[in-house]
């Protein structure tokens, strides 16, 4: 830390000092008792004025010195905010400046009248609210590759037809008897029995077996050590007939893709053609595609009775579960018989 150091006086001091310096000392006149008889009788006189001298002029009086100038008294500080205040005004400034930032936005953004009386859901499209998150469309999409499939809401019927769909076929029956006493059999089953199916989009082209139902209720799944072969559900209508019938196959197996490993990327158009014991082919028109889950399965709008020709291809998709050694959803195909011809 840095000091002054102490002021040295530099004036020479006064002859009194040295005075009392030599008063210490004796005097030898004072101590002889002589008197100068000069110093006694004897005056100084005044000095007499020289002949012809002017006499000195007065000196001037020294001009009075200016006043130093009065300095302007120093500015108050300020105190400063408290932390609490000061915290309060940044967080409000902060949410004013959200406030008209998203108010500003909501007015560039939000549709004109025009464009909410003209917007209409396209079928199979997500509608979003704004802060409700996504629901379920009222009817099944389209489908095709690079589309993200989804479920329609489960009140939703069956996709509109994409084509003009056709008639049911008509099956001539035939009666059997082996004598007269024993009942009459039809060969109607037999001769509607589907045996083959294509689907040129996707590269199908595999044979037909059958299913039913298990114990439980649920219908039987195709034979994993068939994977190239899909399965009819015998105990509903055949292809061509009225009312939906329903054709299962599996993704894939542990040896690789199985015959419905490309479901998923049928779209609406797409042609199935289903080929007949009585040597008549189906031909049928994807109406729409959808994945739903195996625990909301929507049973009504697969099984349910319609007004056509219909057919419904089932497969798996989703997330597989390893430990149950099955998958989490459905892959569901509608569609509707729009054509026949006699197979080859």
């Amino acid at each position: 830390m840095n000091s002054t150091p102490d002021a040295h006086d530099d004036t020479p001091q006064a002859d009194g000092d040295a005075a009392q310096t030599r008063a210490g000392q004796p005097d030898p006149a004072a101590d002889s008792g002589a008197t100068d008889p000069a110093a006694v009788t004897a005056s100084v006189p005044a000095a007499a004025p020289v002949p012809g001298a002017m006499p000195a002029p007065a000196a001037a009086p020294a001009p009075a010195a200016a006043p130093a100038p009065v300095a302007a008294p120093a500015p108050k500080a300020r105190k400063p905010l408290p932390q609490p205040v000061l915290a309060t005004l940044l967080v409000g400034g902060s949410f004013g400046g959200i406030a008209a930032i998203m108010a500003g936005l909501l007015a560039v953004l939000s549709p004109t009248q025009e464009e909410v009386e003209t917007a209409r859901p396209v079928p199979g499209e997500v509608v979003a609210l704004q802060g409700a998150g996504s629901f379920l469309p009222p009817t099944v999409g389209p489908g095709g590759p690079g589309t993200s499939l989804t479920a329609a809401a489960p009140t939703a019927p069956p996709p509109l037809p994409a084509l003009q769909p056709l008639p049911p076929l008509t099956i001539t029956t035939t009666t059997t008897s082996s004598s007269s006493s024993s009942p009459a059999k039809t060969g109607k089953a037999a001769s509607a029995k589907p045996v083959r199916i294509r689907i040129p989009s996707i590269g199908v082209n595999a044979a037909l077996g059958s299913v039913g139902v298990l114990k439980s209720g649920e219908i039987q799944t195709p034979s994993l050590s068939r994977p190239k072969i899909a399965a009819w559900y015998r105990l509903g209508p055949a292809p061509g007939e009225l009312g939906p019938s329903v054709i299962l196959g599996h993704v894939n197996t542990r040896s690789g893709a199985a015959v419905f490993s490309r479901l998923r990327e049928l779209r609406r158009g797409n042609k199935i053609e289903v080929r007949r014991a009585d040597g008549k082919s189906a031909i049928f028109t994807v109406d729409g595609v959808e994945q739903v889950g195996k625990t909301t399965f929507p049973t009504n709008r697969v099984y349910g009775n319609i007004a056509t020709s219909g057919l419904r291809l089932i497969t798996c998709g989703g997330v597989y579960n390893a430990k149950n050694h099955s998958y989490t959803d459905n892959i569901v195909v509608y569609a509707t018989m729009t054509g026949t011809r006699n197979a080859k």
